[in-house]
This record gives structure tokens, sequence and C-alpha cells, in this order.
């Protein structure tokens, strides 16, 4: 760690980023500017770095932090550490997640079965179909495992999970994972670039597994909808049990979305508000059951614009009593980017720490579980690696 920290003042002159000219910029609804963005790495390494101007998001402007943040929000999960020698997942080369600029392996849900972790995961490689699209990456999902939570190896017989026959034409994205009785429930994001606007075809996706390896495709969740269902979250326990509320699974989606099931399979989605009442925006981890002494809590784990940072990690307080309702939020991140380490501010993570991405100041996750009385985020640093950060149990 102390040679990172001394060669960062020589990684930060960034002429090695390279412009490769500008692309048209038309965003399906539903989408974000980033998925079809300029080739001028620089620029937008520079862009997405922290700017209180630019994403300071709708956080009030006088908002202050206290020092003592989790003492002054005790519902709330923190403070969060970040392995010291992250990261714990990165592309491999030639391989269907080999990677591209500013995309790897990361989004994944963090699941325990049997004392082994099962990271499920999204892979990114550069689109590999022909396709009347500007986006030049494609996605699929897949599983590595591990023994200790830090040391993963990487499933090659099934390889990704999605991309087969006449799917290989979609993208599969941003995976969260919760059990049911004896199934386990993957929703992720699927996409077909050239037309991301026919719902049908895109937004939430389902498959269903017993062993978290062999999958049955489901397919769309919501194929009647009449805007795009992405970023799906199940309400769930610290193990990863999904939770009924009221007789009902319970599902948090972007752009002020809920959606509400008997069975996990069938879901009806309800608006609750374009502006989801809250600060973050994208939804990362909805968890319940957390805290014995207030059994009716719902953080819902939120990524966006956060106080500065071009994506960070938010945490949002809901109830029981009504999951449509936001109570409160945590005044900065608990989860965010830090520029002195490289493979969080758009390099590689090892020597001579070349830029890998534009992502200069961005972290997401969607995997979180507890486990030997500790919190586990499996989160994406610069989009390109999957770290790992833990917190104390407070029970």
């Amino acid at each position: 760690m102390q040679l990172i920290k001394k060669v960062l003042g020589v990684f930060l002159l960034v002429s090695f980023f390279f412009s490769c000219g500008q692309q048209k910029n038309t965003i399906p609804e539903g989408q974000f500017a980033w998925q079809n963005f300029s080739k001028d790495k620089q620029k937008l390494w520079n862009e997405w770095d922290y700017s209180e101007e630019r994403y300071w998001g709708k956080f009030p402007k006088g908002l202050k932090a206290s020092p003592n943040m989790f003492e002054e929000y005790p519902w709330a999960i923190g403070p969060i550490t970040k392995y010291e020698d992250n990261p714990v997942l990165a592309p491999t080369p030639g391989a269907w997640d080999m990677g591209r600029f500013s995309g790897g392996v990361h989004n994944g849900s963090i699941i325990i079965k049997d004392s082994i972790f099962y990271y499920v995961y999204r892979g990114e490689r550069p689109i590999d179909v022909k396709q009347n699209t500007e986006i030049d990456y494609i996605c699929d999902i897949g599983v590595a495992t591990s023994k200790d939570g830090i040391n993963f190896t990487k499933d090659t017989t099934y390889k990704g999970f999605f991309r087969t026959g006449e799917d290989r034409k979609y993208s599969y994205e941003d995976v969260n994972v919760s059990k049911f009785g004896d199934t386990y429930y993957l929703f992720c994001n699927q996409w077909y670039w050239p037309d991301a606007n026919d719902y049908k075809i895109n937004g939430t996706f389902l498959a269903t597994s017993k062993d978290l390896i062999n999958w049955k495709k489901v397919g769309i969740v919501f194929p009647n909808a009449t805007r795009t269902h992405r970023n799906a979250v199940v309400l769930q326990s610290p193990t990863n049990e999904a939770v009924k509320v009221n007789g009902k699974f319970v599902m948090y989606i972007n752009g002020g979305l809920m959606a509400y099931s008997d069975d996990m399979i069938h879901w009806e989605s309800k608006e609750i508000g374009k502006e989801p009442g809250f600060p973050g925006g994208e939804c990362s981890f909805a968890l319940t059951d957390y805290d014995s002494k207030n059994p009716g809590n719902i953080i819902l784990f939120t990524g966006g614009n956060h106080t500065g940072h071009f994506y960070a990690v938010g945490e949002v307080l809901f109830s029981k009593k009504n999951p449509e309702k936001p109570l409160a939020y945590l005044p900065r991140p608990v989860l965010a980017a830090n520029p002195k380490f490289p493979y969080e501010h758009g390099f590689s993570a090892e020597a001579p720490f070349e830029p890998v991405s534009s992502f200069a100041d961005c972290i997401f996750f969607n995997g979180l579980t507890k486990y030997k009385g500790k919190w586990w985020f499996y989160y994406g640093g610069s989009e390109y690696y999957t770290c790992l950060a833990t917190s104390i149990d407070k029970e």
C-alpha cells in the first residue's frame, strides 16, 4: 500500500489518456449518459471526478455531517472499512469477462451457501455482436467462489450464464440475488442496445437456480411496462433471504418505482413518484431484519451523485409500516472512492498503474451479506474491479 501512495503523484499525470474523438450522445429513456459516452478518455476522467458543483446531488446545500455520524443515525450500518489488499476480483484476459476500458467485473451479489461465498457478478467485454448501436460493450453474468470471502476462483465450466443462442444479443448487468425456500432468484438488467425502449425485452430480468450455478431463465419481469424498470433490488435479510412485508415480497426499482409479489416470480409494479423522495437515486441493496431492537427498520442503499462524488453509496431509512415512504437519510456516503487507491481512481491495481477506466470517482455495489459477525460489501472500483469492505455488526 505504501508503494501505491508513492506512485500516486506519478500516475496523476494523465497525459497517457488518449483522445479518440467524439460519438453522438443519443440516450434512450431509462439509460445513463455514461453508457454512450465520448471517447475522449482524459476529458471524461477529469469530468467524472469529485466535484461539489456538478455532483452534490439532491442533498440540501447546507447539509452538515457530524463526526459521529453513526451515533447520530443509529439505524445506519457503518462505519465501513475497506480491505487493505483490494481488489479481490479482476477481469480475465481473453475470457467472457475480459473487461474493456471503463468496464470489468463488478456489481455482483454475494451469497453464502454451505460456508462458501458465491459471488454472482457482471462481467464486461467489448461488444462482440453486430448491432445498430453506438454502445461499445456487452455483459454477461457469471460466478466466482471463495472459502474466505477474499480469494475467489472463477467458474470456467459455465462461464457466462445467459448470453447463449438467441440471447447472445443481450447485455446482462447489475445483479441482485436472494433466496426463498430452496430456490435462488437472480434479478438483473437485460438490454438490447438497438431498441432499449422496447420494454418487452428490456429492463428487469429474472432467472432461478437451486445451486447458484445452473440457472433457468424466467424472462423479463415487467413486459407490459410503460417505462424502464431497472436496478430492481428485493428486500432481504442479513443472510439474503427474501422478506415479506404485509404478506408481500417487496422490490425497490429506480426512478420512483416499487413492486410487490406473492411468489417472487410474478410482480406488480407501481409508481410512488418520478422523484424518489430521497437523494442518491439508483437502487443498490434493500435490507431489513438487521436490528433486533428495531425490527421494523428497512435500509435502502443507493448509488449516484452524492455530496460531490460522481457515484458513491448512501443509506436511506424506511419502515415496514410503509416501505414506500423514506424517513431519513445519511448526510454523507458510507462508501466513496479514494484517489489514494489507483483501482478506485481509474488506474490498474498493479504497477505501472496504467489507465483502465474514466470513472475517477465511482463506487457502486449490489453485494452485501452478514457472516461471522461482520457485514461484507462487494463494491466496484472504477467500474473495473471488485473490491471488498467490511463493517462490524452492532448486534
